[in-house]
């Protein structure tokens, strides 16, 4: 009796184990507001890219939305349209009679957005954080974050966006995943001030950008609190037309 009971507890012990553990695959893509490669608009480029590599969490960068350049198109709308996913836009400043910023795209309901705006010099682009709250399948939920560094040549905005995000999930509980274009190297202060709060999951890979010819790594996913993650897998997808930079797909496990 006592045997069957240990392997009873066992087997139980294992199964609840194995249920806690959640697997998540993230893409982060700067899609140049859907200006490939050849100058021409074409989002549908970026749509494939999404369909064929089936992320659950899609973090974009330069999304315009109600634009002249983009003829007034609802980017973000657009894509959710063609993969079926839910949005959440994220505005950084008024451009061209309309918006541009960063963007959410979830296979999973959207609990909560929230826009958070990063420090900005005055004559710099605004930056901004769009963070929202995902409801797993089963218990679990996470933050997933998606954002877009400065990209001036001084690093002075970005050491600050740095900080700024770095401070505001330090003493986070919750899992966070955060991907985007950071626009800096894997060796800069700005990364060494993010890696302070989060593990890059992307650490291993080579360069991002530009995407015909890479030759310096900008996109980013990074996860917190270090203890609930684990990279299962991370590649650069090799697209080399539909936008100036490469995306990047990394699979998760939240404990």
């Amino acid at each position: 009796m006592k045997k069957m009971l240990l392997i009873t507890l066992v087997c139980f012990t294992g199964a609840t184990l194995f249920a806690q553990v959640q697997k998540v695959k993230i893409l982060t893509y700067n899609i140049h507001h859907g200006e490939n490669m050849k100058q021409v608009l074409d989002l549908q480029g970026i749509a494939n890219v999404i369909l064929a590599t089936n992320p659950d969490l899609v973090a974009l960068q330069e999304v315009d939305s109600f634009t002249s350049r983009t003829n007034q198109s609802d980017q973000l709308k657009e894509l959710a349209s063609i993969t079926g996913m839910y949005t959440y836009f994220v505005k950084a400043m008024d451009f061209d009679g309309g918006g541009y910023g960063t963007g959410v795209l979830s296979r999973f309901p959207i609990n909560s957005g929230v826009t958070l705006p990063l420090p900005s010099s005055k004559n710099n682009e605004p930056r901004a954080a769009g963070i929202v709250t995902i409801k797993l399948p089963g218990d679990s939920s996470l933050r997933f974050v998606t954002t877009h560094l400065d990209a001036g040549k001084r690093a002075t905005d970005r050491v600050a966006q740095a900080n700024a995000l770095a401070d505001y999930f330090r003493e986070t509980g919750t899992p966070v995943i955060m991907a985007g274009d950071f626009n800096a190297l894997p060796t800069s202060k700005e990364i060494t001030i993010l890696k302070q709060v989060f593990t890059d999951a992307t650490h291993q890979m080579g360069p991002t950008f530009p995407s015909d010819t890479p030759k310096i790594k900008l996109d980013y996913i990074m996860v917190a609190p270090r203890h609930k993650w684990t990279v299962v897998a991370s590649r650069i997808i090799e697209e080399t037309i539909a936008s100036d930079h490469r995306p990047v797909l990394c699979e998760l496990e939240l404990r």
